[in-house]
């Protein structure tokens, strides 16, 4: 039942307008550079069903080489049944036969075995289900702890589409959930969450789908020799019947792109219509050994954390400020961090850009869904080619987020002193919440111009666009100190002194870091007579 192999159940936008395609159909379009896009994703799918196919797609041309990416579906219907071992349930979103893989399912041992297990009883000879999920977006990975961030079980059950992308999106990106809830090997322990990035020379679905299909195939015999992967191995990891007492399989079992269907999860037909979700627990995680636990498998989406203290290297961890500046500088820079030769760009003339994203996960909650489209000009490309250039320019970027640091911290201050009422010596605890906000409001008007005057150092003199910078972070900070002496409700018998203090304090704590003052005449004082009661 929902065959993706020869039903048309993925919706998807093209130059002809919205059609619905099958898998193979699917891999065909996007090899001829036909699909502008999906019509049923949400934000934070869209890069995990991205690299679930291109894996597909690697593995089937590392087993059946062409020298173009084909756009007959036939080729890839074929090369989609290879890689199930010629199981054509495995492709089916629904089997009824539980002994048999479905689509990111694996099979049972029997019904009687294991039903029981799965949330399913039998009262008074009715058969009674406990359901995991009722709909797709209950089955995701987005957890909301009082159901208002993003609602679930907004999508109905009869979706088919939606249970295929909340499958692949399960089963690829959880992380740990509870006892019995294990997650994916591709991340840093189990309350990580698994970050995608990648250097994109052209954002077109299709384009990038190609692009990164062929660079796998130039990866795959470095990453097998480096990380012991075999090169014909299992790629689909929900073929065989997984007992839940112990890891399913280990890695040398597997070729390098494998894609994992982490939880025990069975798609089952409603009586009323529509789908559920069933789902038991397991004893491990599906894939072992422990030892990889930091995720350092030679994922390339995986940027390298090589400065963990206690690991050594761990896979990219982002907590929920998600990618600031300061990541990103890190990332673009390898700052502490290695990237893989799928995010670093390739030798080449042109614009491209840096893409990431993550659905940053807590004990039990989403942090926030994270994502970064960072584009870099020619001549910022060609200075992160070469490590000399890449390191003077990577050096610049530091300068400029340390002179966004101290303006922050030095406005801070100011607002502070000014809240307070110019006293002798401000609490900053006390205004913790309000100066935190000013931080957040502040970091608005910097950080959407920091990558634009970064890119400058590439071909301009490093003292000019840092002196620039400087002005600007200057003259945004004076603005906002100038709004919250409009905007605070001060006592009148105290105004004079709270804005005579915090100008000085700023213009103090900026002549310390050795920052210009403000290029625009900050707020006009008023008059002493005017503060009288």
């Amino acid at each position: 039942m929902h065959d993706l192999l020869n039903d048309p159940l993925i919706g998807v936008r093209t130059a002809q307008g919205s059609q619905r395609l099958n898998l193979p159909e699917l891999l065909a379009a996007l090899s001829a550079g036909q699909i502008e896009g999906y019509t049923g994703l949400r934000a934070h799918q869209a890069d995990p069903w991205h690299v679930f196919l291109v894996q597909l797609a690697a593995s089937i041309q590392a087993r059946r080489p062409t020298n173009a990416l084909p756009t007959d579906a036939a080729y890839w219907r074929e090369g989609l049944l290879d890689l199930s071992d010629g199981i054509p349930e495995a492709w089916q979103l629904v089997v009824e036969d539980v002994t048999k893989p479905a689509f990111m399912q694996h099979p049972w041992k029997s019904w009687e075995a294991e039903a029981a297990d799965y949330g399913v009883k039998t009262s008074r000879g009715q058969t009674v289900f406990d359901p995991k999920a009722s709909s797709p977006d209950e089955l995701d990975v987005l957890v909301t702890a009082k159901n208002h961030d993003v609602k679930m079980a907004r999508v109905t059950a009869d979706s088919v589409e939606a249970w295929i992308f909340a499958l692949v999106v399960l089963q690829t990106t959880s992380g740990f959930l509870g006892k019995g809830n294990y997650g994916i090997v591709r991340m840093n322990g189990g309350f990580a969450s698994r970050s995608i990035a990648a250097w994109v020379r052209d954002l077109h679905p299709s384009a990038r789908f190609a692009d990164e299909t062929r660079a796998l195939a130039r990866l795959r015999e470095p990453v097998c020799r480096e990380s012991r992967y075999p090169q014909r191995g299992i790629v689909l990891t929900w073929l065989t019947h997984w007992n839940r007492k112990q890891h399913h399989l280990s890695l040398d079992q597997l070729e390098p792109w494998f894609i994992e269907a982490a939880r025990p999860i069975r798609l089952w037909p409603r009586a009323e219509g529509g789908l559920m979700a069933l789902g038991a627990t397991s004893e491990a995680r599906q894939i072992g050994p422990k030892t990889a636990e930091n995720g350092d498998i030679g994922d390339p989406w995986t940027a390298i954390n090589v400065g963990d203290k206690k690991k050594g290297r761990s896979a990219l961890t982002l907590s929920d400020d998600g990618f600031t500046p300061q990541r990103l500088t890190d990332l673009l820079f390898e700052q502490g961090f290695e990237l893989t030769p799928l995010q670093r760009p390739p030798a080449g003339e042109g614009d491209g850009w840096f893409v990431a994203s993550c659905l940053v996960r807590g004990q039990g909650t989403t942090e926030g869904f994270h994502r970064a489209q960072i584009p870099v000009p020619a001549k910022a490309r060609r200075a992160l080619l070469q490590k000399a250039n890449r390191e003077t320019l990577g050096k610049l970027g530091q300068q400029l987020l340390g002179d966004a640091k101290d303006v922050q911290r030095a406005l801070a201050t100011a607002l502070t002193v000014l809240s307070e009422g110019g006293p002798d010596k401000a609490d900053f605890e006390r205004v913790e919440t309000w100066i935190k906000a000013a931080r957040a409001g502040f970091a608005k008007t910097w950080e959407p111009h920091y990558f634009p005057t970064l890119w400058r150092g590439a071909d301009e003199a490093h003292e000019a666009v840092r002196h620039d910078w400087q002005q600007r972070l200057v003259d945004a900070g004076q603005a906002l100190l100038d709004a919250a002496a409009a905007r605070l409700p001060l006592p009148s018998n105290r105004r004079w002194r709270a804005l005579t203090q915090a100008q000085s304090a700023w213009r103090g704590m900026l002549h310390k870091a050795g920052l210009p003052l403000p290029g625009r005449a900050a707020t006009e004082t008023p008059e002493p007579e005017e503060q009288t009661v």
